[in-house]
């Protein structure tokens, strides 16, 4: 590294942190020119860490005049900082005294970390990381910034700018800026946050522009004002997140009922067109044809009859999924229009059952020259087995405790797949019935395929059941928690895992909750809320795993989605209005399609252009 930009960074930094210094100072009436020349006597620094840490240093010389007065001063401010669980390495009262400037910028930059970019570890590792992601996260959807570092990843401002516009679109017109124009992006950035959030301007464009390789330290400074100032605008992207997961279910919902609709019409025309032809299908003259015909029968039962009752299954499940969805989020019950309910299909399946039943009674009616006791030695097979079989699936109806449902779901599935035994005994009966012609049963209703069929079907209904309760007891105990937000919760513990040993250190745990905002950047209260933490999710160990680490993640995520908390979300995007507008919805970050949907249904606000009301889209949603 070349003595120019050693020197040209030295520079940098004691402009930037000399004005971070006064930033904190001012409010007890302070000011210094320079941290290389205004630390010497303690006082400025001794002001300072009173100020950032909310505690007092206790009694120091207002007035040293000595240089052992001055000392003494210094040595008040190093122990403060070295019991707040800060390691001073090589850095002592008289080098401050003497105004070294290496060692001068390190303790400034030492106090910048410790308390005012909370999760400090060696050398400022989870600081950093921690910093890093949140500005990673915040302006991934802009085109041209790709955060890397805290050098050159912010020179050509448009970073700077792209967070300020994730949070304050109205301050910035961020699609208009142009790359090249690097110190107009910068000086636009710092203006801004000067002017509209009361952020100091530590950084002089021309520093970072006009030089290789930006300062680190003084770009994290002043990004760690930004964050402080942004953090505040958390709950209006959580209420906007939370109405955007409600226009997004609304929207599900409707299109599932929609499908359930047009497929149930569908179904039910098909069901009763085949009803209405089976009984006016001929029986046949002569053995042959007979025989043809029961083929036919049995090839549709098969396949067309099989497919519907797939889709009468599906439709059923699609029916409870509705429901599942409506009663987990707290909504009013959904009744199908008129005639298209499951018991209405139900009904029409059991005419189209009983119009093949006929048909085959009346084909079967013609092959009268089967063995009895195979036929009763096939019908006594099956009818037990299809009776097993509709005692199970009797028994797939739920009960009001969800928890004692799965268990008896379960139990009988095994039961289930037990009575499977009893099928190739069953397939053997029935290939001796048809090695002696034998085309009808009049003790049976049932063949081999129809019990083989019945039995997958009812297997995959219980599996399907299963997995549909199973959810619902996981839905019930962690609400608006998606398998996508599962996921990323183990990509960001594989991140934070440096050793990768599987398991999160203290020091590791904290970098990952600085990052993710859990642990404010301020100090105040920050190392005895993580502590709390730590040793809550840990459960008194020194360490966290994955699957704590992962349901520590759900219960600080879930949302309740209540009416209350619906309502209190609009009323916070209307910040006390009565009414919100479109750039209200853009500023909770909701995507354009949630906004097209959500204005379809909000009326105007009379007198007021461009606003709309949202009290009674709300309580209507929730049947208040």
């Amino acid at each position: 590294m070349s003595e120019d930009l050693v020197a040209q960074w030295e520079r940098v930094q004691t402009k930037t942190f000399s004005g971070w210094v006064n930033s904190h100072i001012v409010k007890r009436g302070k000011k210094i020119n320079s941290v290389l020349e205004d630390l010497d006597d303690g006082i400025a620094l001794l002001t300072l860490l009173e100020v950032i840490s909310g505690e007092s240093v206790g009694k120091f010389n207002q007035t040293p005049k000595m240089r052992i007065h001055k000392i003494e001063n210094l040595n008040k401010a190093l122990k403060f900082i070295s019991e707040h669980g800060v390691k001073l390495a090589s850095i002592g009262s008289e080098e401050i005294c003497d105004k070294n400037v290496k060692l001068t910028l390190g303790l400034i930059w030492t106090i910048i970390l410790r308390f005012a970019i909370a999760g400090l570890s060696e050398e400022g590792l989870s600081a950093k990381e921690g910093l890093l992601l949140w500005c990673r996260r915040k302006t991934e959807p802009y085109d041209n910034v790709d955060i890397k570092d805290f050098t050159n990843s912010w020179q050509d401002g448009l970073a700077f700018c792209a967070l300020i516009h994730r949070h304050r679109p109205d301050l910035i017109d961020y699609h208009s800026l142009n790359a090249n124009d690097k110190l107009g992006n910068l000086n636009l950035a710092f203006d801004v946050a000067k002017e509209h959030l009361d952020v100091a301007r530590l950084l002089d464009a021309e520093d970072i522009v006009n030089t290789p390789k930006p300062d680190e330290r003084s770009i994290m400074t002043y990004v760690a004002q930004l964050y402080q100032v942004f953090s505040s605008l958390d709950k209006v992207e959580i209420a906007g997140r939370r109405i955007g997961k409600l226009l997004e279910f609304a929207r599900v919902i409707f299109d599932l009922q929609h499908d359930y609709e047009r497929r149930t019409k569908a179904l039910k025309g098909a069901v009763i067109h085949k009803s209405s032809e089976l009984q006016g299908s001929p029986l046949g003259n002569d053995y042959n044809t007979t025989r043809g015909l029961i083929a036919e029968f049995r090839q549709y039962r098969k396949t067309q009859k099989r497919q519907w009752v797939q889709e009468q299954e599906d439709l059923a499940a699609l029916f409870n999924q509705i429901q599942a969805k409506l009663k987990t989020n707290k909504r009013p019950a959904y009744v199908p229009p008129a005639g298209l309910s499951v018991a209405d299909v139900e009904n029409d399946v059991n005419a189209l059952t009983q119009a093949e039943q006929a048909r085959r009674s009346a084909l079967n009616a013609q092959l009268r020259s089967i063995l009895e006791t195979l036929r009763q030695n096939f019908a006594s097979k099956a009818n037990s087995f299809a009776d097993q079989l509709t005692a199970l699936k009797s028994k797939l109806a739920g009960s009001d405790d969800i928890e004692q449902h799965l268990n008896t779901l379960k139990t009988n599935q095994g039961n289930l797949e037990a009575l499977a035994s009893q099928l190739p005994a069953i397939e053997a009966a029935e290939k001796e019935c048809e090695a002696a012609n034998i085309e009808e049963n009049e003790h049976t209703d049932h063949t081999y395929d129809d019990l083989w069929f019945a039995h997958n079907l009812l297997s995959k209904t219980y599996k399907k059941s299963i997995e549909e309760v199973t959810n619902q007891i996981a839905a019930s105990k962690s609400q608006d928690i998606s398998p996508e937000q599962v996921e990323e919760f183990k990509k960001t513990f594989k991140h934070f895992d440096q050793d990768k040993d599987e398991k999160l250190s203290r020091l590791e745990f904290k970098s990952c909750l600085s990052g993710l905002g859990v642990v404010e950047l301020d100090f105040e209260g920050g190392d005895k809320r993580f502590e709390s933490i730590f040793n809550n999710v840990a459960g008194g160990g020194d360490h966290v795993d994955l699957a704590q680490f992962v349901k520590y993640m759900i219960s600080i995520t879930q949302d309740e989605a209540s009416y209350e908390q619906i309502r209190d979300a609009f009323n916070t995007l209307a910040n006390g209005k009565d009414h919100i507008t479109l750039n209200d919805l853009k500023v909770a970050q909701l995507s354009q399609a949630q906004i097209d949907f959500l204005l379809t249904h909000l009326k105007p606000r009379d007198g007021i252009e461009g606003s709309y009301e949202f009290n009674d889209y709300v309580k209507n949603t929730f049947n208040q």
